[in-house]
């Protein structure tokens, strides 16, 4: 592409980008980026753990490194690289103002590979996230830029595909694309979770299983008694498609009351920021408790996705008020255009349900400021999604640094950080001040890639120990003196002229590793990370004879190891 024609194609991107009609994507633009058969570990719009699936993931037949093709032609103009989240990861640039995106590779194309390492070295740092220079490297449709793996945030081989609109970085439903997804599967819904028109987090929803009669799958018994005058409901359904096993994610569902549209979603495109609602779009408390993602056919108050197509009244209940005979029908879609059905009959049976008041009750919309003698809560006005009973302990226990804090519990969702202050129950020494963390189990789903944490690092202020916080549950303080633990698959002294590799791994008991460096005889080394494991593979940055090998990693609260190996090579 000449210099003229780059800069045409440049000046016209952000025009492609805002005019594309989000309601008909090219179909033929983009092809299959392997060489094998488009079958799908997962689709776009699924729902993970506190975000939605962005991508296609496309199964590489249980292999890594099999060549990854441009889907179309243009230019690779950002590369990421990280051991959590997307791995290594291309991004690609087209004519037409979509973005293409390539996560979990083992390896960049030769050309493109020696370029990151060149700036790895630069930048004396493995991790990075960097735009190249527009038309560097440009590729035709078809011409290999990486191979596959399982890198990142990922827990089997495969190809993570993505479809992005350059202008406004949301990402797109890439199975709308026409890619060669052979599937001929309806989605299969399994139950439905049935909801009153209070805050899901105030009460028990009645679920009922699903049995597939000749044409549509319906609930025991024939004809649900509802004894609330308003019904809202959530649906826990899965899609297939022919040859795959995995359990994919529903691409659109409809409501409808006596075959008047009620509510209904579709999954076409997502933004980023506003991912996390995934946790108010199914009932989080619901797969907390069961498993099972329960998506909703109404909106939460807190619920700022945009998805929804329909709604009525705002939020999507159904009004039995009247007492009749109603048929509820709801049609579940996969983006192939598979369609099935659930029916069932419902009617108010008159009665009239008392909700017991909150003492304290936490409210989407209105600021949180909880301040108690020996702790504070507080968040902005959108950090819950609905009305929570505010409930809370405190246990104090003269063996811990604070008392032991139950806040709320960890299967209701908070959508914004809060700051959680714990009062500290001794005197704690200056120069422990900057070692206090929260004793608090992070999941490794919160941290795609990375292992679970114990805890997070604190600070001090006036005799409280404070962080941000994105969960409830249970809280308590510690002081954290204890470097991470760094362990080496070879000895002090080794001759490693055979050897292929260095490995160790780093092992943080309460927080997480802040940072990890090595040098090589008082040189950056390139080690790549692959979960809490660094491997440096012998190359010319290693000279022959007697090399010294130091290690330092450092965690949140600023307690740094550091090894010293010397080794033959």
């Amino acid at each position: 592409m000449n210099k003229v024609l780059l800069l045409i194609w440049m000046s016209i991107l952000p025009l492609a980008g805002y005019t594309q009609d989000t309601t008909a994507y090219p179909k033929g633009y983009f092809r299959n980026p392997l060489q094998i058969p488009v079958l799908l570990a997962g689709n776009f719009g699924e729902c993970r753990p506190n975000h939605f699936h962005t991508g296609l993931d496309i199964k590489t037949q249980g292999r890594e490194n099999l060549p990854v093709h441009a889907a179309a032609d243009g230019y690779i103009y950002r590369v990421s690289v990280s051991h959590s989240g997307y791995g290594n990861c291309i991004y690609m640039l087209h004519p037409n103002g979509y973005v293409t995106v390539y996560a979990h590779l083992n390896d960049f194309y030769p050309e493109l590979m020696q370029y990151i390492i060149a700036r790895q070295y630069e930048m004396e740092s493995w991790k990075m996230d960097i735009e190249l220079p527009a038309g560097m490297f440009e590729r035709k449709q078809g011409e290999l830029i990486a191979y596959s793996g399982n890198t990142g945030g990922s827990t089997a081989p495969h190809l993570h595909f993505e479809v992005r609109d350059h202008q406004t970085q949301q990402v797109l439903n890439a199975g709308l694309f026409g890619l060669p997804v052979k599937d001929d599967l309806p989605p299969v819904p399994l139950s439905i979770a049935v909801y009153n028109n209070a805050s899901p987090y105030r009460q028990k929803p009645a679920v009922f299983s699903l049995k597939k009669q000749a044409a549509f799958y319906t609930i025991t018994p024939d004809v649900l008694k509802w004894s609330s005058p308003l019904m809202r409901l959530g649906v826990w359904a899965d899609d297939k498609m022919p040859g795959s096993d995995n359990k994919l994610g529903v691409y659109a569902m409809n409501l409808y009351l006596d075959e008047e549209l009620q509510s209904g979603w579709e999954l076409r495109r997502l933004d980023f920021e506003q991912n996390r609602y995934v946790n108010a779009f199914a009932d989080y408390r619901l797969k907390e408790q069961t498993g099972n993602w329960y998506e909703l056919l109404f909106r939460l108050p807190g619920n700022r996705l945009d998805a929804f197509t329909y709604l009525n009244n705002d939020d999507g209940a159904l009004d039995l008020g009247d007492t009749a005979l109603h048929e509820v029908r709801i049609e579940l879609k996969d983006f192939s255009g598979n369609t099935t059905q659930v029916r069932f009959k419902v009617q108010y049976d008159g009665s009239v349900q008392q909700m017991k008041p909150c003492d304290s009750a936490l409210e989407y919309g209105r600021p949180i400021n909880i301040r108690q003698e020996l702790f504070s809560f507080t968040g902005s006005s959108n950090a819950v999604y609905d009305q929570v009973c505010m409930d809370y302990s405190l246990q104090k226990d003269s063996n811990k640094w604070s008392p032991v804090l139950q806040l709320q519990n960890s299967d209701i969702p908070i959508q914004s950080t809060c700051r959680l202050a714990l009062k500290i129950n001794r005197p704690v020494p200056f120069e422990l001040r900057s070692k206090l963390a929260f004793v608090h189990h992070i999941r490794p789903a919160a941290l795609p890639g990375n292992n679970p944490q114990s805890g997070m690092s604190a600070v001090y202020e006036d005799g409280f120990a404070v962080a941000y916080v994105r969960t409830f549950g249970n809280y308590y303080v510690t002081i954290d003196t204890v470097p991470p633990l760094i362990q080496t698959n070879i000895k002090n002294g080794s001759n490693l002229s055979a050897a292929k590799n260095i490995q160790f791994t780093v092992i943080e008991k309460i927080t997480s590793v802040d940072e990890m460096r090595a040098e090589l005889n008082g040189k950056w080394l390139r080690f790549v990370r692959r979960g809490n494991t660094y491997i440096y593979t012998f190359d010319e940055h290693c000279p022959k004879g007697k090399n010294t090998l130091v290690i330092r990693a450092l965690d949140e609260n600023l307690n740094q190891s550091e090894k010293v190996i010397t080794f033959t090579r």
